[in-house]
């Protein structure tokens, strides 16, 4: 779960994204790097980063009274956010998610539920634990509410207006969960290794200008299948955009191999011939072995300077090593 001031997604944003698209000298790059850049980098490009208010994020507005209706979302909206989940899926090598009408539907229960009681950002809002249900919501659709509340939600105070790209990217760089430091619960529903669709839903608050966010993406067929891939890290392998770390990023290993340590892990930065020691390493165990990983193991960078265009060597004690290099998504390259 996530909550953010809009003042500090803003600076977020600028922070982290808003750099001026300067050319990037391709020698820096092998011939391998710099073809998966430019694949990216057209990909980012083409992601739409309208920004949705309360007058343009619902093609119907929820109604809070008798008869009861969730609403129903811009369909651009819905499609964007959906288009960066899989963009971020692409990026550590998932296949793509669906995007089916009833998990849509699903999710804008959920999210105009949360709406309806006005949810404080804390884990009782995963499910409406202790939330009493409002008697113009029916017990069946508080039930479709309590399971689409189960996936990923995220709090935007005062969001007199947001993009659907910031609403992902916030639940994936993990820089302010509420779950507690290196916690990356989202991150792991978004690039799960067993989902193959999520449904999407966000709603104004009923007396507040809060933007409650549903990502429903826990499903019983899902859970029962057979992770797509062994191994899943933040940053990726291959090439990684510097514009998704920051100083609270936490960074992640996560594997469908059971792991009961706590390891030593060392960052190198094979550009400027630079090692040091990651810190706060936790071991989450089987925390999101709903999303495929037997061990998730998170950190931080530490000392490490984090620079666009070096190439970096992540050393996991005895367990995984890989290398990455950091490009700028929001940029061209020669």
């Amino acid at each position: 779960m996530k909550k953010h001031n809009l003042l500090v997604a803003i600076v977020a944003v600028v922070e982290c994204i808003a750099f001026t698209a300067q050319p990037v000298q391709a020698a820096k790059y092998s011939k391998s790097e710099a073809k998966q850049v430019k694949y990216f980098q057209r990909k980012y490009k083409n992601l739409d980063k309208a920004q949705y208010n309360r007058n343009s994020i619902y093609q119907q507005a929820p109604n809070f009274a008798n008869p009861f209706s969730p609403g129903v979302l811009n369909p651009a909206y819905i499609s964007t956010t959906m288009d960066y989940v899989n963009y971020y899926r692409d990026l550590v090598g998932l296949p793509s998610e669906a995007n089916p009408d009833d998990a849509n539907r699903s999710a804008q229960i959920g999210a105009a539920s949360l709406a309806a009681v006005n949810a404080s950002a804390s884990l009782q809002a995963h499910g409406l634990i202790n939330y009493l249900r409002p008697n113009y919501i029916s017990e069946n659709d508080w039930g479709i509410a309590e399971n689409a509340t189960l996936g990923n939600i995220n709090f935007l105070d005062d969001a007199h207006s947001a993009s659907a790209g910031e609403i992902v990217t916030d639940l994936i760089r993990e820089d302010n969960n509420i779950a507690g430091k290196g916690n990356i619960g989202h991150r792991a529903l978004i690039l799960s290794a067993r989902a193959t669709r999520m449904g999407v839903g966000a709603a104004y608050g009923r007396n507040s200008n809060v933007l409650y966010s549903v990502q429903n993406g826990w499903f019983a067929d899902d859970i029962l299948r057979q992770p797509v891939v062994n191994t899943m890290v933040y940053p990726a392998r291959r090439v990684f955009p510097y514009e998704l770390v920051g100083k609270k990023t936490p960074w992640s290993f996560s594997t469908t191999k059971r792991i009961m340590d706590t390891p030593k892990i060392y960052i190198t930065d094979i550009t400027a011939k630079r090692r040091h020691r990651a810190t706060q390493v936790r071991n989450f165990g089987k925390a999101f072995y709903g999303d495929g990983y037997a061990t998730t193991i998170t950190y931080q960078p530490g000392k490490t300077k984090l620079i666009n265009t070096h190439k970096y060597k992540v050393k996991i004690g005895k367990y995984y090593n890989y290398t990455f290099r950091f490009f700028r998504q929001n940029s061209k390259l020669k």
